[in-house]
């Protein structure tokens, strides 16, 4: 028959501590549980949760094995949007089994994204069409921004080049990923682009304050009366572009 503690003894689980006490023995546990859940929130990028990314090889599976170039960094920048799109959601077997240069399909990216159009894309209706902005293997910016905008001119083409010698200063050239020959993204003459935030006019955003004209939306503007690539454009609004420049209207006011 199993005994009741008197009050007495209960005063001193509550009072002393007692580890054999009821409430004690779930204390550690919790406290543990507390510890890895404020791990998990802590330092590291915010595309994993505080910590760092897989390896390629459990993101991606076998097409890392041969890809490793390709899924590596998209793996490290958090994929095409989220790393659970997988690579066989675009790329369709050709020829199932067979493996050997151009055996997966690539699709355009109106395929999934038809609502998205912009102004200037010299590869409309390509495989490259709107490759001239984004890299649909990741990028370290956002909105899968590239880190490289080949620049459109007044009639909707890019100049084509080898070397950065080749462009105009602090241009680069940016390469087209072209594989069995056949190109993939827009490439030529570029400019560098960092952009980690919506804010408007801010350095890393739509515009720079600190070198005028180098923002993602500048840097093509030629002609425009505000913000344009020579930084020397009328004042504006500092809020974010697409409030009024929407991209499903080709940034169009």
């Amino acid at each position: 028959m199993s005994r009741t503690p008197s009050p007495r003894r209960a005063a001193h689980w509550h009072d002393t501590g007692d580890r054999h006490a009821p409430g004690r023995s779930l204390l550690a546990p919790l406290l543990l549980a507390l510890l890895v859940l404020a791990s998990a929130c802590g330092h590291g990028s915010e595309k994993f949760g505080g910590g760092g990314p897989p390896s390629p090889e459990e993101t991606y599976g076998q097409c890392a094995f041969c890809h490793l170039d390709i899924a590596a960094p998209m793996t490290a920048d958090g994929g095409h949007g989220s790393l659970d799109l997988k690579c066989q959601s675009c790329h369709a077997d050709l020829q199932p089994g067979f493996a050997q240069c151009g055996h997966r399909a690539v699709p355009r990216c109106p395929d999934c994204h038809a609502a998205q159009i912009t102004h200037h894309d010299p590869a409309v209706a390509a495989p490259q069409q709107c490759t001239i902005c984004h890299a649909a293997h990741g990028s370290p910016n956002l909105l899968l921004i590239r880190t490289e905008l080949p620049l459109s001119t007044a009639s909707n083409t890019v100049t084509a080049c080898s070397t950065a010698s080749q462009c105009g200063d602090g241009q680069i050239c940016a390469g087209t990923d072209a594989t069995c020959g056949t190109s993939f993204v827009t490439g030529g003459c570029a400019a560098p682009i960092r952009f980690d935030n919506l804010d408007g006019r801010k350095d890393g955003s739509f515009a720079s304050v600190s070198r005028p004209g180098t923002g993602v939306c500048e840097v093509c503007h030629t002609t425009t009366r505000y913000y344009n690539n020579t930084g020397t454009g009328e004042p504006h609004f500092d809020f974010p572009c697409y409030t009024c420049h929407t991209h499903e209207r080709g940034f169009l006011p």
